[in-house]
Parts: C-alpha cells; structure tokens; sequence
C-alpha cells in the first residue's frame, strides 16, 4: 500500500474511530439486529482527501482537482469524488450495522446532488429485511450533507458472518475432583490449537499436567491469549508455528519440539474449513487438496514424530467426524472422504506401533460451533439437534474431554479405536 492509500485510509476511519460504539468482535450477532435498526457515521470532506482519492482511485477528472476548472463549471467549485463520499458506506457496514465480521454482497447508488470540499456528509442505514437463514440484511443507506440534503440513496445487502468466540475464560476449566496431575511431565503437541476442538483440547491437557505445544499457521493472537490463560491458572504452555500440512514444515516443528524434550502425545487436529457443494460441483482438486489437508497433515506429523513416540511409549490421537460415518454427511465429499481415509490409516498405523507401545486412537465429533461449521445454516444445525438424544450440539470442551481419556493411564489397553462423541445422533 502506497503512503497516499495509507493516508486516504487512516482518514477515512477517524470519525468512525471516534464513535465507535464497541461493536462485538466474536460470537453470533443476528440476534441484535432487528427491522428498523439503524446507525451512522459522519466526517467531513477535506481537500487533502480528495487529492488523496484521486492518488488512489486514478480519477484524476478536472472537476475534482483544478479550482480554476471547476470554477467554469456550473458548480463553480471543486466537486468531491461521488465514491470517495460513496466509501463512507463502508465504514457504516465495516464498523457500525452490522460492523466487525460484515461482508458486502451488494451496494446500489444514486448521487442526487454534489459534495463540496468543506461539506460535512452524514451515512445512515436502516434494516429492512432480514434473512435469518442465509444471514443477509438488507439496508436501507442515505447520505447526507450539513444542510440536511440527500446526496446519495441506495440500498447495501450485508452478510452477517458467524464468528466462533475466543473465551475470555479458560477454553476447559477444571471440574471439581479432577487431578491436574493426570499428565504430569508429559509433553503434548495439539495441532491447529489457537481456535475451536483443538484449542480446547489444549487447555485439557495443559490443566491435567501436560506441558503443550500449541501449533498454529495463521491465529498467533489467539495462540498468544491461550498461552497467558493456561499460565495464569499455573499451567505450561509453548505457542509455535508451522504449515503441517508441508512435509518440511511439519518435520522443523517436531525437530523444535524434541530439541526441548520429547513427544508423549501427539494430537492431530489441523483441518481446513468445510466447503460445502454437491457431486456436480465438485472437481479432483478439491479432492486432493481435502486430503492434503488432513490426512497429509496427519500422516507428516506422525512420521516426523515416531521416533519420539516410540521411544516414549507414546500416544496419538486423531480428531475425525460422525460426518464422515454411516451415510456421510452429503455435500461435504472432499471433507468426509478425507477423514474416511484418516480413518482407516489411524487404523491401520495402530496395528503397526502396537508392538511399540505406542497407541493410536481416534474422536469422532458431531458438529461443534467452530470456525470449521461457521457457515453451516440454523435449520441444519436445528435439526442436528433435534435428532441428537442429548438436544444439544457437541461442544469443544466435549471432545476434550474424550481425547484426555484416551491418552491417560485409563485407556492403556485401548487402541485403534474410534470414539464418538455425538450425543447419541450416531451409535455403532
């Protein structure tokens, strides 16, 4: 980004900045909106911000920019760009209704009268529709100047994407009785720990003694808060960085690991976001790079990891899917065929490191509320519910709690197995 973008941008945001209302920055918001919500923004255009405009938008129209020009015209003074005051509708969807997490389908426009350099334009939108199964709101957006005219009318479709919370709290508190000594001087590496099952699943095996590496590729801030939550409550915790879903990558991460102290468990967790489309829809590649994605990951981390493991008497466990048993769940066929194949490794690798004393096991979660099922709609997840004998989705506290099993002294005769944690919605 040029000096003149990063200038036109730090302008752009000031008066929002100002009146920011504290928008939330996690969990799901639609419940907040309602018919006939409104909010705005404002800011006053400066001739700095039209010439750095015409910087970055090219529009370099005489009418904007040479007062000589435009004191020709009908206007007799400079006009400001129609979409640099247009831009002031996006800080209202970024920032204000319905803010942090929003992303623009569509904006229509129509300028009614001209801006000047001076003019003080105010964005005002109101919902008038709301879809709560696609999670679109339709609003209404106005701009106006000091005088109280309508410069622009249009009307903004804004998708209200679900955000998975990062907890303020502990992501697995310890219940009452529970030793946190269960694990105690045991090393446990959880891939893709920053965020949902796996972050929980990390704060379980740190508050039962586990020292934790906490793997991640792109959520360091998350990485960093459950680093400083597992400490603060005594724990030991190393956040670290890495693709392992690169074969590279994943060997520099267990060499990292094991140049500090061996591998006693190793957690697989990593996976990519559920991309949902039928068959037709469907080519190789997204096959492959399903698979990649998952069992790659797995299958690299488990190689580079067995030496440790073996000489530990290690134990891995694999985090797969209910989705991926009995019917499968359809429309997910790059991700369920993916764990189907993890499946069957696990398997198979447990059959081979028996011997070893090392034990493979694996979870077979229903849907959690997680990054990977953000964009699943309500009347899936309601029906997931309704057929589940205990009425609720699984939470990632829920999985934790059955991967601590498997890796504890009370699973040492157990390997090869799938455990499902599903509430009853699938029984084998």
């Amino acid at each position: 980004m040029t000096d003149d973008q990063k200038a036109f941008a730090s302008s752009a945001a000031q008066d929002s900045a100002k009146s920011d209302t504290g928008t939330d920055h996690s969990g799901d918001r639609m419940d907040q909106f309602h018919l006939g919500y409104r909010d705005s923004v404002s800011r006053t255009i400066t001739a700095d911000d039209v010439a750095r405009f015409a910087s970055l938008s090219g529009d370099y129209n005489a009418l904007h920019i040479d007062d000589e020009f435009a004191a020709r015209t009908e206007f007799e003074q400079r006009v400001v760009h129609g979409f640099l005051h247009a831009s002031l509708l996006s800080t209202l969807v970024g920032m204000k209704i319905p803010g942090q997490g929003a992303l623009y389908l569509s904006q229509s426009f129509d300028f009614t009268n001209p801006v000047f350099i001076g003019d003080t334009v105010k964005a005002t939108g109101i919902i008038e529709k709301i879809d709560s199964e696609t999670r679109v709101l339709t609003i209404a957006t106005e701009i106006t100047n000091q005088h109280g005219n309508v410069v622009l009318t249009g009307a903004a479709r804004v998708k209200v994407l679900r955000l998975t919370p990062i907890p303020s709290q502990p992501a697995a508190n310890m219940k009452p009785g529970f030793s946190n000594t269960l694990l105690n001087d045991q090393t446990a590496l959880v891939t893709g720990a920053s965020r949902g099952i796996g972050r929980a699943i990390a704060a379980t095996l740190c508050d039962h003694g586990a020292h934790v590496y906490i793997n991640y590729l792109n959520s360091e801030q998350s990485a960093a808060s459950l680093v400083r939550e597992l400490e603060q409550r005594g724990g030991s915790a190393t956040m670290i960085k890495a693709d392992v879903t690169q074969p590279t990558e994943a060997s520099r991460l267990i060499e990292e690991v094991s140049a500090r102290q061996g591998i006693d468990i190793l957690i697989n967790n990593a996976g990519p976001k559920i991309k949902s489309a039928p068959f037709s829809g469907v080519v190789w590649a997204d096959m492959h790079q399903a698979h990649e994605q998952i069992v790659g990951a797995a299958f690299h981390m488990t190689q580079a990891a067995l030496p440790s493991l073996k000489a530990r008497k290690g134990r891995i466990v694999n985090v797969l899917t209910s989705a991926a048993l009995g019917r499968t769940a359809h429309n997910w066929l790059p991700y369920v065929s993916a764990k189907a194949a993890l499946l069957a490794m696990s398997k198979n690798i447990a059959q081979e490191l028996g011997p070893t004393g090392v034990r493979v096991n694996m979870v077979s979660p229903s849907m959690a509320a997680t990054d990977l099922t953000a964009e699943v709609p309500d009347k899936i997840r309601q029906m997931i519910v309704s057929r589940t004998p205990l009425r609720r989705l699984a939470t990632p506290e829920d999985v934790a709690g059955a991967v601590l099993f498997l890796v504890s002294p009370y699973a040492d005769f157990i390997t090869g197995e799938n455990l499902l944690v599903a509430g009853g919605d699938i029984m084998l």
